[in-house]
């Protein structure tokens, strides 16, 4: 779908004031296509990566000229791909745009790190303005980082780490992928104890999803892990990352007290959040929209003042409800219920008051004061608890 950027103002009626927002930043490229990402990535050219920031650099400003008043930017976060592929003074450029075009308090920057790239950029970033960085650790297993497709070495996510810190990095995130084939005690062992050596200030668990269209899934099929070894799996992280001193404060995601991703935050708390660069999703008020996946599509509309877009969508306020507590409810604190009830109040909400009582009745969900959310111990089971309140 082709249109302007002042077709997605017209639809928007933005009511509350101090709107705070954040930008995404999808750069698609990498050495190396991983065999379980279904993500829009792929090992891009030195063209590629030109076409990119010229497009990137135009986005900023033809969206700026429609929605620049209507909020503030406090977070970005670069992803991909494999951004770190990016030089600091590219990174700096970029975040000189963003304030040059668009209100911006930024209180957090956070840089996906592949532990393959150069720690050399690592102080460079710093200067840039990064101030929190996300490795792609996944495993500190060599033959299951092997199995995964990935370039990196164990050696090489200390190495990384300690260079950061060296950089002068004190918030740091590590994702890891638990429930994966051939996974047994030695592995979760060795993930804890390198948990306990780098002491990252946020650890992100995530299980494998989406497998459908990858290559992975033909690995998943000749060792398939049973749903109660997952369950076993989850649950002893749980319990030794919260030994560890680490709050879980959403589904996969656990922090040091104060160090939970804010940029993220936006997403489950169903905060505004502007994307740009192929396939990157936004978020504003009751309007939904995704960039289309393709980098010359996309970069072709761009530099001609116009959207190429894969989705596009005016939410109703019965829509807008469902998805704010799909993610909502995904945190450990949960939703507030009645902040809820006044934001949506044209809706009728006796259907989901009965649902939420049936479902607390049988211990799926907890109420506390004016606080829904779900019990820790059915974190597992949350997409068939959310299924029966929500449809």
């Amino acid at each position: 779908m082709i249109l302007s950027p002042g077709q997605l103002k017209g639809k928007l009626k933005i009511k509350e004031k101090n709107l705070k927002a954040g930008a995404y930043f999808h750069y698609p490229f990498c050495l190396k296509k991983c065999p379980y990402c279904h993500f829009y990535s792929y090992p891009g050219q030195k063209e590629d990566h030109l076409l990119w920031l010229a497009g990137i650099q135009r986005e900023i400003s033809l969206v700026a000229e429609q929605l620049s008043g209507l909020f503030e930017i406090d977070t970005v976060y670069f992803g991909g791909g494999t951004p770190s592929g990016l030089r600091p003074e590219e990174i700096e450029g970029l975040l000189s745009s963003l304030s040059k075009n668009f209100n911006c308090d930024l209180k957090e920057i956070t840089l996906e790190f592949n532990p393959e790239t150069s720690g050399r950029k690592l102080l460079g970033f710093k200067q840039a303005g990064v101030n929190r960085l996300s490795f792609g650790a996944q495993s500190f297993s060599d033959w299951l980082l092997k199995s995964l497709g990935r370039l990196h070495s164990v050696d090489a996510i200390f190495e990384v780490i300690n260079q950061a810190r060296e950089a002068g990095f004190t918030n740091l995130n590590l994702d890891l992928m638990i429930g994966l084939p051939g996974e047994d005690a030695a592995v979760f062992e060795g993930n804890i104890k390198g948990i306990k050596i780098t002491r990252p200030e946020q650890v992100a668990v995530y299980m494998l999803e989406e497998l459908d269209e990858v290559p992975f899934k033909k690995v998943w099929e000749e060792n398939p892990v049973p749903e109660e070894e997952l369950a076993r799996t989850y649950e002893n992280y749980q319990a030794a990352l919260g030994q560890l001193g680490y709050e879980q404060y959403e589904i996969s995601n656990y922090a040091r007290p104060g160090h939970a991703c804010r940029h993220n935050l936006k997403y489950w708390e169903y905060e505004p959040v502007i994307g740009f660069g192929p396939s990157a999703a936004s978020h504003l008020e009751f309007l939904r929209w995704q960039n289309v996946p393709d980098l010359k599509l996309w970069s072709g509309a761009i530099l001609k003042g116009q959207m190429n877009l894969s989705e596009y969508m005016v939410l109703s306020q019965e829509t807008a409800l469902k998805e704010k507590l799909m993610s909502g409810l995904r945190l450990a604190a949960g939703v507030n219920w009645e902040l809820i009830k006044e934001e949506y109040a044209g809706l009728d909400f006796l259907p989901y008051e009965e649902k939420i009582r049936e479902l607390a009745a049988c211990g799926s969900l907890e109420i506390t004061g004016s606080r829904l959310r779900l019990p820790p111990g059915r974190f597992l089971v949350a997409n068939s608890i959310l299924g029966e309140l929500l449809f």
